[in-house]
């Protein structure tokens, strides 16, 4: 049994069995340390037992919106990193966090089920300012130009000042907004409960365009050029025009569309419920490759290189060829996997019951830990820490 890091010694088990070809796997371990240090555990490159401290890890200093960019790569900056073995800090905010942070100079912000938004100091895990919003906060903050940008359930999207947390302006969706925002040049794109995907100003919030689709929007949006991906309930994927809002091509899938897209390659990759993972054309919507797993897929991929990584229902992460749709390895982990994978250098970031760190390549698990608290959003990665939230409210730094 892992037990909770800030009560007893935290004991690492030996990694999930895969699910495609043999792998290596790490030794239990069961060290003692303070009651607030973590120990990690992970197969060395001989295959023998043993105890590694250094990973290779891909970060970014500034983390301004969902999977670090609009395209949702999942974190791209190359930078070694050591394995994180401790807790910087902990901290709690109030009320259920079922979104990631972001990251921005110095301040991480982290929105709650109970309507706020938080920011937290990254050196010492202090709230240095909250904001209240009229309902439940479900998505992911943004960045713009000094404001952080969120949405709740009450059909508002707020500009927040990032320094201060006073609102600046907000702007009424009509619907419910469970999306985060996307903000490419001056214009900010969101999807609501209503069918709507709507555009407004970066500035002032002044609606540039609203599009009807054919069902909720859960699927926050990425974007490529003069393109915006979307996903909806009615099982479809759309294409728009950024400047327009005109539909450009809608694919179908065989469920709904939960899953954010991200894009690569002139390929867009997205999961849907009817428990197939879809490469498409962003040109003309054709579908080039599907991949069926165990459970439907509500889990956003991530991208690196020729990998597309994603998670399922099943608790099954796989890495996929972008290409041709391959499996280059599967791996079977904890409990479902609903958040996002984060890429990092060599490195796989995941959160299925426990927080896992898996090897790029094979899929070999290099590194897990569990903090007592179910995590269900992505982690941030940064040279200093790795931040991770819980759906208790709690909010860890690891390094």
């Amino acid at each position: 049994m892992v037990t909770n890091f800030s009560r007893m010694p935290l004991r690492i088990c030996s990694t999930a069995s895969p699910i495609t070809s043999p792998r290596r796997e790490s030794s239990d371990w069961a060290l003692p340390t303070s009651s607030k240090s973590i120990i990690v555990c992970s197969a060395l490159a001989d295959g023998r037992d043993g105890l590694r401290c250094e990973a290779k890890v891909k970060v970014v200093s500034d983390w301004p919106t969902l999977l670090c960019d609009n395209r949702r790569s999942g974190g791209q900056l190359p930078q070694p990193w050591r394995a994180p073995r401790k807790s910087l800090w902990q901290a709690s905010v109030e009320g259920s966090v079922r979104s990631a942070p972001i990251l921005y100079d110095g301040l991480l912000y982290v929105s709650s089920l109970a309507g706020f938004l938080n920011a937290l100091d990254t050196r010492t895990g202090k709230v240095r300012w909250r904001f209240k919003t009229t309902a439940p906060i479900h998505s992911t903050p943004s960045l713009n130009s000094g404001q952080v940008l969120v949405s709740c359930d009450g059909g508002t999207l707020y500009a927040i000042d990032s320094s201060s947390g006073t609102k600046t302006w907000d702007v009424p969706a009509g619907g419910e907004v469970w999306t985060s925002a996307i903000v490419s040049k001056d214009t900010i794109f969101f999807g609501d409960t209503n069918g709507n995907m709507q555009a407004v100003s970066s500035t002032n919030g002044t609606l540039q365009w609203k599009r009807a689709l054919g069902g909720k929007i859960y699927s926050t949006a990425c974007i490529a050029g003069q393109r915006v991906f979307v996903g909806s309930s009615d099982g479809r994927v759309y294409s728009m025009d950024a400047k327009s809002g005109d539909i450009l091509w809608k694919t179908p899938t065989g469920d709904g569309i939960d899953s954010s897209p991200a894009v690569a390659k002139e390929t867009l990759f997205v999961g849907s419920l009817d428990y197939f993972f879809y490469a498409i054309d962003t040109v003309n919507g054709a579908i080039r490759w599907q991949h069926g797993a165990e459970l439907g897929i509500t889990s956003s991929p991530a991208i690196s290189g020729d990998l597309v990584v994603f998670g399922c229902k099943a608790g099954v992460l796989r890495a996929l060829n972008v290409q041709t749709g391959k499996v280059i390895w599967a791996q079977r982990l904890g409990q479902a996997i609903t958040a996002p994978p984060v890429i990092s250098g060599g490195t796989v970031w995941i959160q299925s019951g426990m927080t896992y760190a898996l090897n790029l390549a094979d899929g070999n698990i290099l590194w897990r830990a569990s903090l007592g608290n179910s995590l269900q959003s992505a982690p941030v990665v940064t040279e200093a820490a790795v931040y991770l939230t819980g759906i208790e409210g709690n909010v860890y730094a690891l390094a």
